[in-house]
């Protein structure tokens, strides 16, 4: 059982998204609340919350600062920052923050669901609608070379890897576009975190995007 916990200072955003994951019988909502502080005691209160949907803008605490203070949290959970179009000066700070994973908040239901199932498994996730609106961002933080990229000693297959990743594809994905087993992909993908010194596919996707190997 996936349990979350949903920060947001909009009660109707809280009551949607509790209403859609309560529809799923691997998902249990089990905190709620209303800003940063609030969030932040939830989770010191339970420790077996395993992720979280945190609102960037709250008051009292916002999301950026209390993802930060998650670090020094025993047993923290994974936090997927919500965002809308005119947060995303915030997503590299987020990043840095710890987050795992990035959704606008007028995703689907299917998205949502998906992204705690996805940040739940260990992985990242990036809506690919956020990461179109952070791209120039991204490369303004000053853009690794391909000479840079070369320093990791990337295998060919690792570097196609890593430009899908960057793409915002999915290991399922990234499979049926190089025609590699699952078990390939994810040796691979953990390869290349570990060469490269990403965190999580996050970073290693705004790599791919500093080096123009994403599109």
């Amino acid at each position: 059982m996936i349990r979350v916990a949903i920060a947001d200072d909009q009660q109707l955003v809280r009551e949607g998204f509790s209403l859609i994951l309560r529809s799923q019988p691997d998902i249990h909502v089990a905190a709620e609340a209303a800003d940063g502080r609030q969030f932040l005691d939830a989770v010191r209160r339970d420790s077996r919350i395993d992720v979280a949907l945190v609102d960037i803008r709250m008051p009292v605490l916002d999301g950026l600062q209390a993802t930060r203070e998650l670090a020094g949290v025993p047993h923290a959970p994974a936090v997927i920052v919500v965002t809308t179009f005119d947060d995303d000066a915030y997503v590299l700070d987020a990043i840095a923050s710890g987050a795992r994973g990035f959704l606008l908040k007028r995703c689907s239901a299917r998205d949502l669901i998906a992204a705690v199932r996805t940040v739940a498994s260990g992985e990242a996730i990036l809506s690919s609608e956020v990461t179109g609106a952070v791209l120039d961002r991204v490369r303004a933080t000053g853009p690794a070379t391909l000479v840079e990229l070369a320093a990791y000693q990337l295998t060919t297959r690792e570097t196609d890897v890593l430009a899908l990743i960057g793409g915002g594809l999915n290991n399922n994905e990234i499979a049926e576009r190089l025609h590699l087993s699952m078990s390939t992909v994810k040796t691979h993908v953990t390869n290349v975190l570990a060469k490269t010194g990403s965190r999580d596919r996050v970073r290693a996707a705004i790599l791919a995007i500093q080096a123009g190997l994403a599109p």
